[in-house]
């Protein structure tokens, strides 16, 4: 036991030595330095240590362009935003210092020039492009410099995240940093993708507050933190960009420009080019496409289809993508549009990832789809687009097919469609917004080139469509009666006409080495002949084009419009209206339904009858305007003939001043509202909101008055609408007015006082025309309002004539 014990003492007096004897040689050692551990190379190399991510940016790419592309990947409830749809995009490129740092910088593309240019030096000095963040260089390996990129994109960079209006948008206050962090970094020869994930706290809002910023988030009211995932593409830019095709007025594209300067110019241009996709033939096609033969591009245009997609529409959405195919044989190319379902198996593929262009499905309640597209600053070159498609927009189709072609269509006089009918209305949506990410506009006035009786004829109509484009807003040929037995290519739209002439002008190369201001010569002769030989090409639109301006006023250029003739095709339009109003409760019939059905589709019948007043009261004060050329003659702007103008006060008469009773007289409507007469007023009002009484429109009509005598005179229509309007009093005498018409007639004074008082239009003829004539009106008011056929129609008048007095005669 001695013995034993002496040992014990033993061994524990030993531990201490060899203690520190360790220490002494730690102590001796160098530290051990962790490297990061490579994951992948690709455009970026990515590295990553324990939480700490690096990306490496090799030499060969200083200086060049990158896209950078971010989406959501997912979103709380209750933002209408939905995982697939684009944030923001911008072009950065990456800069070495002198001082061994990495700058980020983005490109603000407003000015350029040609490099070997004497006036590029001042354009480089007058074109700073931000730094948004600068790194230190943690190591170079091979020519690549590695730099942590933690805070970049687990902080809020916004150019990688939601900008400052979407903060507000949504409630958001700060990001909460500990709980926003990188999810993952993949990368590949042309492109990195960066995930991550973002928390910020959120601002409770104020339901009792007249102003709100945005809807309930809901789990920011539960929790006080909204959280999203984002995915942030780097796309690498062509090092020499495509040619650019300058932008023309005459064909309907989306542009991007900047301010060129060159050193032999006597003016500063803008250049100003069109966005399209990079399509090219195989070099040893060249010859082939020169002799007229169509060729396949050396990279094809692919869309793949969201495996969201409920699988019934998949093969529909896939038809409406490769019918551009024809389009695209009119620029020499075949198959140059192909879709594909996504290879769900597939792991090196991504939605996200912004080499791939989808149809990404939305499960959202919106009725609406959306085509935007990603390009190249420099030349318009599409990289990349991601169709945005609300699973609520077959309620869409629906309602207006039903609306709009159900009395042709037996097919669409029932509340739940088939599947064949239903796939058809989604493939003509499914064109259109590729048609977009095409790099083409809405082009509103083609439905006008279509004769309105035409739309009437079968044989003609099944053959060209009722209209030449399937990016106007020409939904479905309302024109056509149940008798005229037009079948569904007469009814749906489809690629046309013009479609295939813009693919065709966009698209086709220039094989003979011509650059872009000499492209736009040749340009310039093909479209003054080619719509000199077809005007069912023409291209027309309200909507802002480059540095074009807005005209709201040319009623060729109208959404859901059809033909040549507002005035006959409402007309007929409201000939199917009436029939479907008998028949509404069968169409919409659901066991169960307590009038959901029912109220939904009527309102759309309203909202029909809305858009045809719209449509009528365009052409009153409207002028035509015609982009030409210098080598062409003729005047750009035009006013509408006066014939055309009376015909529109003519419907307005007939379907809308004198009560349009039969839009309530169905006994289901007081199943639907204690109220039909607020539909009728609403129609009242949106012909008064139209253009009708504003001070605007008289002033255009006498400007066009000094042009030709044969014009409209303003104070002839001014006339000429209060006799519609107050026909009781300029009939001599005050009959029983009924509540419809004191509404319009009250409607009227309020509005034109309105523009009686506004400042800005004193001393101008509109002023002038409407104080006269609600001086006149008030002057008749009065002696209506004693001896009006009863009591109403007295206090009526009464009230009309003080309004006027209140207002313009207060003394």
């Amino acid at each position: 036991m001695k013995k034993l014990l002496l040992c014990v003492m033993a061994l524990l007096m030993l531990v201490p030595v060899v203690d520190a004897r360790k220490d002494k040689k730690d102590k001796n050692e160098p530290p051990k330095v962790e490297t990061p551990q490579v994951v992948k190379e690709g455009l970026f190399t990515v590295s990553k240590l324990k939480n700490d991510w690096y990306l490496e940016i090799p030499d060969s790419i200083l200086g060049r362009l990158i896209e950078t592309v971010t989406r959501y990947t997912s979103t709380p409830v209750g933002t209408n935003v939905y995982g697939g749809e684009m944030i923001n995009e911008q072009t950065i490129y990456w800069e070495k210092t002198n001082d061994n740092r990495i700058l980020l910088r983005v490109l603000v593309l407003g000015a350029t020039s040609d490099d070997k240019s004497e006036i590029g030096k001042a354009v480089k000095i007058s074109s700073e492009d931000p730094i948004v963040a600068a790194f230190k260089i943690e190591t170079t390996v091979n020519n690549r410099y590695r730099i942590n990129v933690n805070k970049l994109f687990g902080e809020e960079t916004m150019i990688f995240s939601l900008p400052n209006n979407l903060k507000k948008r949504f409630s958001l206050s700060g990001l909460i940093s500990d709980r926003s962090y990188i999810t993952s970094i993949h990368t590949y020869p042309i492109n990195t993708e960066v995930r991550t994930v973002k928390t910020y706290g959120y601002m409770s809002v104020d339901r009792s507050s007249p102003v709100r910023s945005s809807s309930p988030v809901m789990s920011g009211e539960m929790t006080g933190f909204v959280t999203y995932e984002f995915n942030t593409s780097f796309v690498l830019l062509p090092k020499e960009p495509m040619q650019r095709r300058l932008a023309d007025l005459r064909v309907g594209y989306f542009t991007d420009s900047y301010t060129y300067y060159a050193d032999n110019q006597q003016r500063v241009k803008e250049k100003e080019f069109i966005t399209r996709w990079r399509l090219e033939p195989k070099p040893e096609d060249v010859e082939k496409m020169k002799k007229g033969e169509l060729v396949e591009p050396k990279k094809p245009i692919v869309y793949y289809i969201d495996p969201a997609t409920p699988k019934q529409w998949r093969k529909y959405l896939i038809a409406g993508i490769e019918d551009w195919q024809k389009a695209f044989e009119k620029a020499g190319f075949k198959k140059a549009i192909v879709a594909k379902e996504w290879p769900e198996n597939d792991s090196t593929m991504s939605m996200e990832d912004a080499r791939y262009s989808v149809i990404r499905y939305l499960a959202s309640d919106i009725e609406n789809a959306y085509g935007p597209q990603v390009h190249d600053p420099r030349s318009g070159e599409i990289i990349e687009s991601h169709i945005c498609w609300y699973h609520n927009v077959m309620e869409l189709v629906h309602d207006w097919y039903l609306i709009q072609a159900g009395c042709v269509d037996k097919r669409a006089q029932k509340e739940h469609f088939d599947e064949d009918l239903m796939g058809d209305l989604i493939r003509f949506v499914s064109s259109h917004e590729v048609g977009h990410t095409l790099g083409l506009r809405h082009n509103m006035g083609s439905s006008s080139t279509t004769p309105v009786e035409k739309l009437r004829d079968k044989a003609y109509v099944e053959a060209n469509g009722h209209t030449p484009s399937i990016m106007d807003y020409a939904r479905f040929n309302y024109v056509a009666q149940p008798e005229d037995n037009i079948g569904k290519a007469g009814l749906y739209p489809r690629i046309g006409d013009y479609d295939k002439w813009a693919i065709e002008w966009g698209y086709k190369p220039c094989l003979n080495g011509e650059d872009d201001e000499q492209d736009h010569l040749n340009s310039n002769k093909e479209i003054v002949k080619r719509l000199s030989e077809n005007p069912r090409l023409y291209f027309g639109t309200y909507e802002s084009i480059g540095n074009a301006s807005y005209c709201f006023t040319d009623p060729r250029c109208q959404s859901e419009d059809l033909g040549d003739n507002a005035m006959k095709a409402s007309e007929y339009g409201i000939m199917n209206l009436k029939r479907e109003m008998k028949v509404l409760p069968q169409w919409t019939y659901e066991e169960g339904d307590l009038n959901t059905n029912l109220k939904r589709v009527y309102e759309g019948i309203v909202g029909q009858m809305g858009r045809y007043i719209g449509h009528v009261c365009t052409n009153v004060g409207g002028e035509y305007r015609n982009f030409r050329s210098i080598e062409q003659p003729g005047k750009v702007y035009t006013a509408v003939p006066k014939a055309t103008q009376k015909s529109a006060l003519d419907f307005l008469n007939k379907q809308v001043f004198i009560e349009p009773a039969w839009l309530i007289s169905e006994d289901y409507v007081y199943r639907l509202t204690n109220d039909p007469e607020s539909y009728l007023r609403g129609l009242a009002s949106r012909a008064f909101n139209s253009g009708l009484l504003s001070a605007e429109t008289l002033n255009r009509m006498a400007r066009y008055e000094r042009e030709s005598p044969a014009n409209y005179k303003a104070v002839d229509y001014f006339n000429d609408l209060a006799k519609m309007v107050f026909s009781e009093l300029y009939n001599g005498g005050a009959p029983k007015v009924s509540s419809y018409r004191r509404f319009l007639q009250s409607q009227y004074v309020k509005q034109v006082i309105e523009q009686v008082k506004n400042q800005l239009l004193t001393n101008t003829d509109a002023h002038a025309i409407m104080l006269h004539q609600l001086l006149t009106i008030r002057t008749k008011a009065l002696a209506a309002a004693n001896t009006g056929a009863d009591m109403v129609t007295k206090s009526h008048y009464a009230d009309i004539a003080l309004q006027i007095q209140k207002e313009l005669l207060p003394k």
